[in-house]
Parts: C-alpha cells; sequence; structure tokens
C-alpha cells in the first residue's frame, strides 16, 4: 500500500539524521514530526488518472454537491485544495508504539491522497483536482503515525478498529464510505458495521490492498472489509492498463492507483501507489452518481458504477479487474440495464455521421419498448444469461435481471465514449 508514501516518510526520517541502518549505533532522536511524511511539491500538469477517467466531462451536470464521503483509514491533512472540504473528523487510531505521537491529523499522508483523489477542489494554475470535487469529507483516522509493527498481513489493522471508524461515518450521515486499509481478518464487529452501513444506504468502497491470494493462504490473506458482499472492493490499475492488483476473487472494479499524482498533508503534490488510491476514484465517482441520481439506492448505484465500467482486457468480467475499469462519465449518465456487459471494440471513440445519431434518436423508444417485450417474453432465458454473464462477482451481489428505471435526459449526448485513451495499448490475440 501506497509505497511512494511509505518511502517519502521514510526518506524523511533519514533525513532528520536516523541511521537506518546502524546496529552497532544508538539512532539519533527523531521528533514525532520527523516520522511524518513531508509536503509535496508544486506540480502543475494534469495527471494521467483525470486524462484516463475525465470526471469532468460530468461537471456540468454535477460536481458531487450534496454528498458526504467518509474516507477511513490515517486520517485527512491540511492541504490548500481541501480547504473547507472537510466538515466532520475523528481520532480513533491507538497510541503509537514507539515515542510520542506526532499530534498530526494524517502522518502517513495515505487519507489525505485519497481526499485529495476523492474532492480536492480546483485552484488555478494546478491540473490536479478531485473526482467530485463538490462533495464534503468526513475523516475516521483508524491509523495512527505507523501501522502496528507485529500486524499480519503488513499494513493492516485489527477488525474492530475498522468498524468503529465506519460506525462512526454512518452516524455522521455518509453517503459514501471508502475504506483506504485492510483488516488483518473478518469479524463480527466489522462485518456488523458494514452490514449498519448497508441499511443506512450508504456506498460502501475499499481497498482490496497488495495481497496475493491463493487457495493455500489463511483467512488472513482475505481482503476484509472488500469480502463483503455489501462492499465494493477496488484493484488498483496502472498507466499501462495491464498492471492490475495481484488480489484474485474480491475486484469488482479497477481505477488508477500505480504511480497516481495526489494531495501531500500541508501542501503540494506528490507520486503514490496503491489500491487504496484506486477506492478513491471510485468512490468519487459514486458520490457524482449519488448526486446526480438521488433517488437510487446503495445498491442500484454499485449495480451502475458495475454495469457502465469499461470492460478490462482480460474479459468483461475477470478475477483481476472485475467488471472493469470505473468510468465517471458513463455511471452518472447511461442507461442502464441488468444483464451481460457488452465490451467495447476500441479504446478510441468510433466516428457517427449526423445521420446515424438522428436515426438513433428517433429510434430510441421503440427500441426500449422492444426491450421491455424481449424480457417479458424471455424471462427465463433473461435470467440464464444474467447468472452467466455475472459469474462469480453476480452471485456475490445476488444481481437479479431486470429494466431499470431510465433517468432523466443528459442536457447532452448521453452516449458516452469510454475513458479517453483506455483501450489505445491492448494487446490483440
Amino acid at each position: 500500500m501506497a509505497r511512494y508514501l511509505v518511502r517519502a516518510a521514510v526518506a524523511a526520517a533519514a533525513a532528520a539524521g536516523v541511521a537506518l541502518l546502524a546496529p552497532l549505533a544508538a539512532p539519533a532522536p527523531v521528533s514525532a514530526q520527523e516520522r511524518c511524511l513531508p509536503p509535496g511539491e508544486a506540480i502543475t500538469p494534469v495527471p494521467w488518472p483525470q486524462q484516463l477517467l475525465r470526471p469532468d466531462r460530468v461537471w456540468p451536470l454535477t460536481i458531487g454537491e450534496g454528498q458526504r464521503v467518509a474516507i477511513v483509514g490515517t486520517g485527512i491533512g491540511e492541504h490548500p485544495q481541501l480547504a473547507g472540504a472537510v466538515v466532520a473528523a475523528t481520532d480513533l487510531a491507538l497510541a503509537p508504539e514507539f515515542g510520542e505521537p506526532s499530534g498530526q491529523p494524517d502522518c502517513l499522508g495515505i487519507g489525505t491522497g485519497v481526499a485529495g483523489v476523492v474532492a480536492a477542489r480546483q485552484i488555478d494554475g494546478v491540473g490536479f483536482h478531485g473526482t467530485a470535487p463538490g462533495a464534503e469529507l468526513l475523516a475516521a483516522k483508524v491509523v495512527g503515525d505507523q501501522y502496528p509493527t507485529e500486524q499480519e498481513p503488513r499494513e493492516s489493522i485489527p477488525p474492530g478498529r475498522l468498524a468503529s471508524g465506519i460506525d462512526w461515518a454512518v452516524d455522521q450521515g455518509a453517503t459514501v464510505i471508502v475504506v483506504s486499509t485492510v483488516a488483518d481478518r473478518g469479524s463480527t464487529s466489522l462485518a456488523d458495521a458494514v452490514t449498519r452501513a448497508h441499511s443506512a444506504d450508504a456506498v460502501v468502497v475499499a481497498t482490496v490492498g497488495a495481497l496475493t491470494q491463493d487457495a493455500d493462504q489463511p483467512d488472513g490473506a482475505v481482503p476484509y472489509p472488500a469480502a463483503y458482499d455489501e462492499v465494493i472492493g477496488v484493484g488498483a490499475l496502472s498507466q499501462e492498463v495491464m498492471g492490475a492488483s495481484p488480489q484474485l476473487g474480491y475486484v469488482d472494479l479497477v481505477a488508477p492507483g500505480v504511480e497516481i499524482l495526489t494531495s501531500y498533508p500541508d501542501s503540494g503534490l506528490g507520486p503514490a501507489t496503491g489500491a487504496e488510491f484506486a477506492a478513491g476514484y471510485v468512490a468519487g465517482t459514486a458520490a457524482l452518481v449519488r448526486s446526480y441520481h438521488p433517488e437510487l439506492s446503495a445498491a442500484q448505484v454499485a449495480h451502475r458504477l458495475f454495469a457502465t465500467a469499461a470492460p478490462a482486457p482480460e474479459a468483461a468480467v475477470s478475477p483481476r479487474y472485475g467488471y472493469g475499469i470505473v468510468h465517471p462519465y458513463g455511471a452518472v449518465v447511461d442507461r442502464v440495464v441488468d444483464g451481460d456487459q457488452h465490451p467495447l471494440d476500441s479504446y478510441q471513440p468510433a466516428e457517427v455521421s449526423e445521420a446515424e445519431l438522428a436515426r438513433d434518436r428517433a429510434d430510441r423508444d421503440s427500441e426500449w419498448l422492444a426491450a421491455v417485450l424481449a424480457f417479458a417474453g424471455l424471462g427465463l432465458a433473461v435470467l440464464f444469461t444474467a447468472a452467466v454473464g455475472f459469474g462469480r462477482s453476480g452471485r456475490r451481489r445476488r444481481w437479479r435481471p431486470g429494466l431499470a428505471t431510465p433517468p432523466a435526459e443528459a442536457a447532452f449526448d448521453p452516449h458516452p465514449v469510454p475513458p479517453a485513451g483506455l483501450f489505445g495499448s491492448r494487446p490483440h490475440s
């Protein structure tokens, strides 16, 4: 998780005079603040995840206003692009195992980075911004200045700590909850917290972490809470598209999370890698959907994210990529129908003539009616097709086939292309 952030924190400690590899000499004392991630740098270009996903295409319709996104993790630090965004915060973390606490709202910087991906405001001259810059943020700090050193797997925390963060987020009226760290195991308290969030109609998104899953590994290797049915598990995608999280079986969606650019505590931007940042893009997209479609339940929002995802390289639904790459524009404006996902032939949009567009608009209502009749006449066939098409992930979430209620007409073309340049490097068999 967040390898660049951890490396930066280590580098800061080394610069302060810590002998990281000097067992024969006592290390120089380091203040609690010096253990923390330093501020980032002034970086102006638009980062590659924004060029890929283009969430700004949705902003004429919604910027996520009216939504409260809770980030359960390392806390959220101060940052110019997050000014006024954090409306409530709590510190539920344990005291550090060594030394005094830093007193910083986010020493490790991971939560601040996730917050930036979700809702960083626009600033003149800075290309970086959040997916839903109008959303409010809630900061549930469950990890202090460091992860527990004896915890297995690494960079995980006890499930009860995560449960307390989720419960607090529900009490604060969160409409979307993103869990940016994993528990070392499942537990009754964590399962109950997830169920309570689901009952409160909150969309719960969680990182799958960086664990490699196989049949011989113990229960501790399962990414909780992403493994629960009510939670959207998110894996990290690289700029080359093919590099996804190694976690198998618990990935519902993927999003950029390898060598991305995001906000650092206090100020500036810097690199980061980890599925927790990918979860931030999915959470931001969920906030956009909830803002524009307030009539949808949390389960309907999740289904909308799955149905509109841009298919990833392996298949329409795969263990490493889930339903595919989160698609903010499509998730907000597409009409969604249960059933098989239709892979796109190319990442590049096809040229469509005005005559074809006119015919499409003229036939849209009749095609929709025909689809209703077809589903009514072939109910058993549709049930079979949906069960096969959605595979393991569909069974896990208990989807049932049916036709979704069409949303109101968008102010512009409701037939979006996939994220820009998404399939340009896709290998051909």
